[in-house]
């Protein structure tokens, strides 16, 4: 037990409070806007609590454990995960199996597990959420072990091998916008381990002209790398008005803001009818929008220097933190949690194509909830332990640490 819960050497004055006391803040917010915002027969108020109870139980229980025991499991996660989303993929209900993989529309990123002989009596869960997590763990783990080696090429690509598989799944769900926040999420990870950055020149050289490419061919009426809806998406931004039905959601979405001004409609007294009531999925893609009517831009900037608080303090804490794989670790959960969040406005203030993706810890929605408080367990954890690079039991990962720079936090004066 002393290997998973190291309850003496926890400093408990550097436990992430302010960060607890961002989330909770921000999740009250979008749990008072998923009340007045829900449909009768949904019960989204209810499941939104239940999932704020059983996520910080959770987060609270894996604060506890040492993220080292966690990381020991890097390899079985990984492909646990990737059975998940072949599991997904491969599946259906007309197979007679109580759990197999779920389509809603054209999407298939649910599995859905039943029970009971009730037609209520089912479970829906995304597996790409508990992909974000698997992968920053294994890509964190990974660099620590060949930190000897953090200079050479083939780091480089057998990142990209370990990252490519999960991510291009993800993308064939199809699931655009996830598979997106993980390759950004890739990159941040891989810019923090130290990977020489000359060793990148060439892949960004090939990466750029690809890109601009990329961006020309979705535009083709012949392109087959994405879903006709997922085009139109793209084209309706670059050219809104020749799309006005695809822009729906995000023009209706400008109005509710532009209705909330400044003060917004609760501050001001304005009970009038709500402009989010014409926005489809308002409680979760576009809760963002219900922030700006409700609460108005002071509403908004509230929460964008929520997110903002978030990054500063998971920074603080990857600098903070004991080795290497922790530091990774800071910094790929960090990274995903807002990156996720701008892009989620992004799109509601229609900076970006419409990609379909949550607010973290606002928006309705239960696997995702669940899954970011158990990941922000994780990053607890990580600021629970002796604060800078000092030797530690790490035998789990065969690497010492060595402090010969004259700050605790040198990372340029530390062989591994």
């Amino acid at each position: 037990m002393s290997r998973i819960f190291k309850l003496k050497s926890y400093n408990i004055k550097t436990f992430g409070l302010s960060l607890i006391t961002i989330v909770l803040v921000i999740g009250s917010i979008g749990i008072f806007l998923i009340q007045r915002l829900q449909e009768a027969d949904e019960r989204q108020f209810e499941k939104q609590i239940l999932g704020y109870a059983v996520g910080l139980v959770l987060m609270a229980f894996i604060a506890l454990i040492d993220y080292h025991f966690i990381c020991r499991f890097a390899i079985p996660l990984y492909f646990f995960n990737i059975a998940l989303m072949m599991f997904t993929r491969f599946t259906n209900s007309s197979m007679g199996l109580p759990v197999y993989g779920k389509k809603h529309f054209t999407a298939k990123r649910w599995i859905e597990i039943k029970y009971g002989s009730g037609t209520g009596s089912k479970i829906e869960f995304m597996p790409s959420e508990i992909t974000k997590v698997v992968l920053i763990i294994c890509l964190a783990v990974f660099f620590a072990k060949v930190q000897k080696s953090i200079s050479k090429f083939w780091v480089i690509i057998v990142a990209g091998l370990i990252s490519g598989i999960p991510v291009l799944l993800v993308f064939m769900q199809p699931d655009f916008s996830t598979s997106i926040v993980l390759f950004l999420v890739v990159c941040v990870v891989l810019f923090a381990s130290g990977v020489n950055l000359k060793q990148l020149l060439p892949i960004i050289l090939v990466a750029v002209p690809l890109l601009f490419f990329m961006v020309w061919y979705v535009q083709q009426d012949w392109q087959t790398l994405l879903e006709d809806w997922q085009q139109n998406r793209i084209l309706s931004l670059l050219n809104p008005e020749e799309h006005s039905d695809t822009m729906f959601q995000q023009n209706n979405a400008m109005l509710a803001i532009q209705a909330g001004g400044v003060m917004g409609k609760l501050l001001s007294g304005d009970m009038g009818a709500r402009v989010t009531d014409n926005v489809p999925v308002v409680e979760s893609d576009f809760i963002f929008a219900a922030i700006g009517e409700e609460f108005g831009l002071i509403g908004m900037f509230l929460i964008i220097g929520a997110f903002l608080g978030i990054a500063m303090l998971g920074i603080r804490i990857a600098i903070r933190a004991k080795d290497t794989v922790g530091r990774l670790l800071a910094v790929g959960i960090t990274a995903q949690i807002t990156i996720q969040a701008f892009v989620n406005m992004g799109v509601v203030t229609s900076l970006l194509p419409n990609t379909g993706i949550p607010l973290p810890f606002v928006s309705s929605g239960l696997t995702a909830l669940i899954c970011n408080l158990a990941t922000l367990g994780i990053l607890l954890n990580i600021s629970l332990q002796p604060s800078g690079f000092v030797a530690a039991d790490e035998g789990e990962f065969n690497y010492e640490i060595r402090n010969r720079g004259s700050k605790p936090n040198d990372f340029n004066n530390i062989r591994v």
